[in-house]
């Protein structure tokens, strides 16, 4: 059996597949935080731990935001 290094994701700016306008939130992850920010706005920076923007993310898969949209 061979062993692979288990190498995080890129270090670049991720935006979602779904963003046609250019006009998107961006992610990244740096170390043990993850990174949000605008396309718009890219020099302001909004960091998460990872439990933080886990439980974020749970919420928005359960749709408990639905309704800002």
């Amino acid at each position: 059996m061979k062993l692979y290094e288990v190498r995080p994701r890129s270090a670049a700016w991720r935006r979602s597949s779904f963003c046609a306008s250019g006009e998107c939130a961006e992610i990244r992850r740096k170390g043990h935080k993850v990174l949000v920010r605008s396309s718009v706005v890219p020099w302001k920076v909004v960091k998460y731990t990872t439990d933080e923007f886990r439980a974020l993310q749970l919420a928005i898969k359960a749709g408990e935001f639905d309704d800002l949209v």
